[in-house]
């Protein structure tokens, strides 16, 4: 087997072998970066609309007027 890499047909099956390789751990580099990407954007957004709901439920009025005042919708 290690004959065949003196051959000049052997180096270049090795060297296309090494390049499919870099190749290989590059897409699967450039992969890993994306999806860590994207799991770092939705949990900044699940943060952002957690905290627009903490603040939007703080802002509500809770005082007797205020929880009868009406809001417009009609109820039965």
């Amino acid at each position: 087997m290690l004959s065949l890499l003196f051959t000049p047909l052997g180096r270049y099956a090795a060297i296309a072998v090494v390049a499919l390789m870099l190749v290989a751990y590059g897409i699967h580099a450039i992969k890993e970066g994306a999806v860590a990407e994207i799991k770092a954007e939705a949990t900044a957004d699940v943060l952002r609309r957690t905290q627009d709901a903490i603040r939007a439920g703080d802002a509500v009025d809770v005082t007797p007027d205020g929880l009868l005042k009406s809001d417009g919708h009609k109820r039965n």
